[in-house]
């Protein structure tokens, strides 16, 4: 008998983290389940809950359990399947339940600030046989009213919104009114889903005529036989290295026709929501009706419509960004992650999960479906992919006739040239522009870096005990590792070469603009980047694709396929910045950056792919430019077997942050101390340190970081930290933040 719900409650503190009962009315016995919001009263207040079980007994005496106050929504909007998700993400990231099940679910509904859509409705009313008599009579008197009954006339088997009849006839709905006064139409409400527009304007190229290379429908055929009833397989999770270009999205759009004529429930990731627009457009038009979308791009009222939808299984393939992992398919039969290495699947913001790991969780059934695809697939994927855990798969891709060039900077300084643009890149420029093409400088971050780099030599200060870049702090005038933190006086000279030429690196995108107005005072050119607005944004890159701007200065916000159809020129202003941040993981996303770049360019013997470094011989930079994409693959996995960095050790990232400097840095080294005492359960601890980003909404920010063996030790380390440090943390001015298997090391 449903006597005693189990509930938990919508408030993310550490001393609620866990399920509490509440007496069920008499009056919600027959509509309550898992998954439903509810009201309940806790102290003095009424909170939201989300219902997560029944019992028959509690623990606590019936006589003072509370009963729930009132039933928010009557549909459920998860499972038991979907909740055992939950209290797995929960446990594993040590997030809050509250946390986990917010994050998953449509934003709003806890507030009730969600309601269906009712939209008004105009239908002929049916005890009318004779309507011609009607429409003659109006025709003179009203012709207002003649034009709409003859308009629901010739369409009676469609269902007619008001707004649609009235501007049928251009007229004001006083007119209607009239028509309903007279008894010859009924007005009626409906509930209206609300469905997202995925509004592309397609080229005769982007529309979806394709036809399969052999290769390619074996691939097909291999994945379908996976999901199929009677597959015992063990390993059904696939590494699929493509090419970035169209011919990889066809083959998505290929394999989700295949596994919906299965009849397969399916979520299909992108990362990134305004890059992939026109595949985005693709997949609707070839497959509206059975689609649905979770992003954040989509209004409250169309995620919660579209996870209804998917709920109650009227669609069978739910798209969208990293939460859509959790999309409520009562049964789940395929995931496909495209461009799995994209650092956006992993959250900066609590709960820190990674997409990945939940449709591992989610996929436990022999007969499903992991496809992890890439054109350049994350390190820690293509070292598991070589022993074995994922079937690995490429597609073969076309050869790269783009020209490419690396520009040393330090040669440039050898012969008087301090500015940003070598005297190469200022030739081909001028080049370019008389062959009417369109040129893209592109910056690796907006504003200055905070790294010292020598400019003869190019040599990059870095931490004796890391082999990471040193952060300059210009307060102090002195150079920090935020990983052990080791402190350095900023030299005189260069230690390898003793120039005095040591300046701090990067540039930002208003600077390059100047120096480009000063030697081309007549073209038009514009930057783009995270200072601008996305309307903003968007309307530069549309109007450098029609030809009105001639040189586009932007960060990685450009990167969005739809927008270079021939583009034939780009060149990066410094290739290397990004390998200088604080950050083990910084080889890795600069060379998957550069990667993504060249793929812009129009694959033809006349495009150029050009690159200005200060460390031009650095493998990142040399294995964009090799055709061999295992090669950076070969050189990484020696530096992490090395320094013993993922997929060589499980990580832990700590940070402490308070208000109060002082108060950060001591409750960080009591906590390094203490970890001290089981130095058995780690194989190294780095810190406590400063973190890189030092200080965030006014609070200072300190780091710890942990490398384990074992996911146990690890587990026993998170269970002791919580014991001592933040379950006994009186001072709640204090906060202690765990990430487990963190991506950025911030």
């Amino acid at each position: 008998m449903k006597d005693i719900v189990k509930v938990v409650v919508d408030l993310p503190l550490k001393t609620i983290n866990k399920e509490f009962d509440y007496l069920l009315p008499e009056s919600l016995k027959s509509e309550i389940e898992v998954g439903q919001l509810v009201r309940v009263p806790f102290g003095r207040r009424k909170l939201s809950a989300f219902v997560t079980g029944f019992k028959t007994k509690s623990d606590i005496k019936n006589s003072k359990l509370k009963k729930i106050d009132s039933l928010l929504y009557k549909q459920s909007f998860f499972g038991d399947e979907l909740l055992k998700v939950f209290y797995w993400t929960a446990a594993y990231y040590h997030a809050y339940l509250a946390q986990v099940i917010k994050k998953a679910l449509p934003p709003g509904i806890t507030d009730q600030k969600i309601s269906k859509k009712e939209v008004e409705f105009l239908k002929l009313n049916p005890e009318i046989t004779n309507y011609k008599n009607e429409l003659n009579k109006l025709k003179k008197r009203a012709p207002k009213q003649y034009l709409i009954l003859k308009y629901l006339l010739e369409n009676s088997e469609e269902k007619h919104k008001f707004k649609t009849v009235v501007d049928s006839a251009e007229t004001s709905r006083q007119t209607v009114y009239r028509l309903i006064d007279k008894d010859l139409i009924n007005i009626y409400t409906d509930i209206k889903e609300r469905i997202p527009e995925v509004s592309i304007n397609f080229k005769k190229e982007h529309e979806f005529n394709f036809q399969l290379k052999q290769e390619e429908k074996k691939l097909l055929d291999q994945f379908v036989d996976n999901v199929s009833e009677d597959n015992i397989s063990a390993n059904n999770s696939y590494l699929l290295t493509t090419e970035n270009s169209q011919r990889r999205y066809n083959f998505i759009i290929k394999l989700l026709e295949k596994l919906l004529a299965e009849e397969k429930n399916i979520i299909l990731l992108i990362p990134e929501i305004e890059k992939d627009k026109v595949f985005l457009g693709q997949v609707n038009n070839q497959f509206g009706d059975e689609i649905a979308f979770i992003h954040s791009q989509l209004s409250r009222g169309e995620r919660f419509d579209q996870w209804q939808q998917i709920k109650k299984g009227k669609v069978k393939v739910a798209v969208g960004a990293r939460s859509a992992i959790f999309a409520p398919f009562s049964e789940l039969n395929a995931v496909i992650i495209m461009e799995e290495n994209n650092d956006s699947y992993k959250g900066q913001e609590h709960p820190l999960y990674h997409a990945r790991q939940i449709a591992v969780k989610r996929l436990k059934k022999n007969n499903s479906l992991l496809l992890l695809e890439s054109p350049f697939p994350s390190l820690e994927s293509q070292y598991h992919a070589s022993a074995g855990e994922y079937q690995q798969l490429k597609l073969s891709s076309e050869k790269s006739r783009l020209q490419t060039k690396i520009i040393d900077m330090k040669k440039e300084v050898e012969k008087g040239n301090l500015g940003d643009l070598s005297q190469d890149l200022k030739a081909e420029i001028k080049l370019q522009l008389k062959k009417n093409n369109k040129i893209i400088l592109f910056l690796n971050r907006r504003g200055s870096a905070n790294y010292l780099i020598c400019r003869k030599c190019g040599h990059v200060l870095k931490c004796d005990n890391c082999n990471i870049s040193l952060n300059y702090h210009r307060e102090e005038h002195q150079l920090r590792c935020h990983y052990c933190g080791l402190k350095k006086e900023v030299p005189d000279q260069c230690p390898e070469c003793g120039s005095r030429f040591i300046s701090r690196a990067g540039v930002g995108t208003e600077k390059i603009i100047e120096q480009l107005k000063v030697l081309y005072q007549d073209l038009k050119i514009a930057r783009v980047d995270s200072d601008l607005k996305e309307k903003e944004v968007k309307k530069r890159l549309n109007d450098f694709k029609k030809g009105k701007i001639d040189i586009l200065v932007g960060t990685s916000i450009l990167i969005r396929n739809q927008f270079y159809d021939q583009l034939k020129f780009l060149a990066v202003i410094s290739a290397d910045t990004a390998l200088n941040s604080s950050d083990f993981r910084a080889a890795e996303e600069n060379y998957s950056l550069l990667m993504d770049l060249k793929s812009l360019l129009i694959n033809k013997s006349e495009s150029k792919f050009w690159l200005q470094s200060y460390d031009p011989d650095h493998y990142s930079i040399q294995s964009a430019l090799d055709p061999d994409k295992y090669s950076f693959y070969q050189e990484e996995i020696k530096i992490r077997r090395q320094r013993n960095y993922p997929p060589f050790c499980r990580l832990l990232n700590i940070i402490i942050s308070a208000e109060d400097e002082e108060k950060a840095a001591a409750k960080s080294k009591k906590l390094s101390i203490f970890l001290d005492g089981y130095r058995e359960k780690y194989l190294e601890k780095l810190g406590a340190s400063p973190a890189v980003l030092s200080k965030i909404r006014n609070k200072y920010r300190w780091q710890l970081i942990l490398k384990f063996n074992s996911m146990r030790n690890r587990e026993y380390i998170i269970q002791l930290i919580e014991k001592k440090f933040i379950e006994k943390n009186d001072n709640d001015s204090v906060e202690i933040r765990i990430d487990v298997d963190p991506y950025q090391m911030l």
